[in-house]
């Protein structure tokens, strides 16, 4: 592979662990060498700096555009890639695209270097075995996240001191292989709960192998006839015994993605980071690809459409860069029903409240009146008392719009960033419980236990119904009626639509929609993958206009293939 991927022993940064804040805590001494590695501290070292480099997909603009943009879920907004959003030509050269690649092989060598390592140490057996379980997980997100993105590429499974010009794309059975290999082995050795927030435990590995056997069962190149079956039984896992892995779903839907709520009974794994600019990423000019903008990506630009607003810190407010916006799919069909399911009134903000009495510009408002609302229909109430309102006809690329305009996803909103410029100080959530039960819902169907499946659906849904501000009647009322519309789940194509709706509605915006996409068809033809068909049939939105065949994966870098000494064929249709 090209000299820069692989070429890193000796770029390691050393992370220390401070125990006192009982989180995963890095900061920079030296560089770490072969030699330091040979010592308990230098294997902890590579191990925090592996844990590091999650940072660069998990709250980034990259990981951002791999697994959001361009989908059924997020189109362009004002200042979104148009190229990646509408799958238009130049796709090859999007650093956007490309970087995760890169990051992905960093991530992998450096916990390579902790597999190797560590059991010659010096560390107790106990412990060698924690960290090197911790480093397998680590090596088997990066795989799974790069498999999903590129397809078949290179397979390295040992620490690379020494750079190479020689690259081979490996099938992707023998990439699924290894990863499983590394997460049925990680499950063993892992603690059932977490000894600091961030730290990989069991259930994380259970969770992203259950994930794991599910996405391959749809691989026509990898799947293994056993693959449903490993994905029901590692999801339940969990879901039986969660008592054991300090699991339990909130009561309240909101509460799962507000601020400080990183480590609730909800949460399997996060990447971690703080309010220390050093721990985050070493970088004083708020410029680091480690720095975590999700709280950016997904908000309009509220501050310049009515007066009395101005950006602030507070829940919210915040930064706009309005990347991407939700299509009208999404806010139109998928969340239809917003009455008995509370998931998009907790989803999106659609009001905004006068914060800057300066700038109101209309004596007959004040703080703490509405400045903007989005009342989500073009029938609402006229004598809403707001500076601007703007019904869906008037969103941002509805009807030749241009205002920068639209339902704001509020799941990464932060209260905690020291500035209006800063990034977020919040842990990215990764996988969390809700998730478990419709892994478990979706390979229950394919296994023709359609009960089972409507059964586990139906313990998220049922969640979905809940709002304090219901008495126990209403709320209880509010589920029956939810649980009622979940289909039987007996047709699969139904079924599979009806799961992938229900991904939305509780996971939009969490990094992984374009994967959910691709993993799921509706018959052993390649072109009935749903990002295909969603695209497509789906007359909600424009970006389906582009999609081809061959954007069920993303192009190989031209960074690795125009640096290799031996032919390195790009994916088809990007040569």
């Amino acid at each position: 592979m090209k000299n820069k991927f692989l070429n890193i022993a000796l770029a390691f940064i050393f992370l220390g662990l401070a125990s006192c804040n009982d989180i995963l805590e890095e900061e920079p001494k030296s560089l770490l060498t072969a030699k330091f590695l040979e010592s308990p501290e230098g294997v902890r070292s590579a191990l925090y700096s592996a844990y590091s480099d999650l940072r660069y997909f998990y709250g980034g603009e990259g990981g951002l555009s791999v697994t959001c943009a361009g989908t059924d879920e997020w189109q362009r907004g004002p200042d979104g890639n148009r190229i990646i959003n509408e799958y238009g030509s130049g796709l090859r050269d999007e650093g956007l695209l490309a970087n995760t690649w890169d990051w992905g092989y960093t991530g992998i060598n450096t916990a390579n270097a902790v597999i190797k390592y560590a059991a010659g140490s010096g560390m107790t057996e106990s412990e060698y075995k924690r960290l090197i379980a911790e480093a397998k997980y680590i090596r088997a997100t990066w795989y799974f996240i790069l498999v999903q993105t590129y397809g078949a590429l290179p397979l390295s499974l040992d620490f690379i001191s020494k750079p190479s010009t020689v690259a081979v794309r490996n099938p992707v059975g023998e990439v699924y292989a290894a990863i499983i290999d590394d997460l049925e082995k990680a499950k063993l050795d892992l603690p059932n709960r977490a000894s600091q927030a961030g730290r990989v435990t069991a259930a994380a590995a259970y969770h992203l192998l259950a994930k794991v056997y599910l996405t391959r069962a749809t691989n026509l190149e990898a799947r293994v006839s056993t693959d449903y079956q490993m994905a029901y039984d590692n999801a339940m896992q969990l879901v039986n015994n969660k008592g054991l892995y300090g699991l339990e779903l909130l009561k309240n839907f909101f509460d799962v993605h507000y601020p400080r709520n990183e480590s609730s009974s909800e949460i399997i794994f996060t990447v971690q980071r703080n309010t220390d600019p050093i721990y985050n990423d070493l970088d004083p000019n708020r410029n680091g690809n480690k720095n975590n903008r999700s709280s950016f990506f997904f908000r309009p630009n509220y501050n310049v459409i009515a007066g009395g607003l101005v950006r602030s810190t507070g829940f919210y407010y915040g930064r706009p860069w309005h990347r991407v916006r939700p299509t009208n799919f999404l806010l139109n069909k998928v969340f239809e029903e917003r009455v008995d399911d509370t998931r998009y009134n907790n989803t999106f903000q659609t009001t905004w409240i006068i914060n800057d009495a300066a700038t109101i510009g209309n004596s007959a408002f004040a703080v703490g009146d509405t400045a903007i609302w989005l009342p989500g229909t073009e029938n609402f109430n006229r004598n809403m008392k707001a500076l601007r309102i703007f019904p869906p006809s008037q969103y941002f690329g509805n009807g030749g719009q241009t205002l920068s305009i639209f339902p704001s996803l509020n799941k990464y909103n932060d209260i905690d960033r020291p500035t209006v410029a800063d990034a977020s100080v919040r842990p990215f959530i990764v996988h969390r419980f809700a998730e478990t039960y419709l892994i478990a819902a979706e390979a229950a169907m394919y296994l023709n236990n359609a009960a089972e499946s409507r059964r586990l659906l139906n313990i998220v849904r049922a969640r979905a119904a809940f709002s304090p501000s219901r008495t126990d009647g209403q709320n209880a009322l509010a589920v029956s009626r939810i649980e009622a519309r979940t289909p039987s789940m007996t047709d699969k194509i139904q079924g599979i639509n009806f799961i992938l709706d229900e991904r939305s509605r509780e996971l939009a915006g969490e990094y992984m929609r374009w994967w959910d996409l691709v993993r799921t068809r509706t018959s052993d033809d390649p072109n009935h993958v749903m990002l295909l068909q969603r695209l497509r049939d789906t007359q909600w939105d424009f970006q389906g206009k582009n999609i081809q065949n061959f954007h069920v994966l993303r192009p190989i870098p031209k960074s690795q293939t125009d640096f290799t000494t031996v032919l390195f064929p790009n994916n088809p249709g990007y040569n």
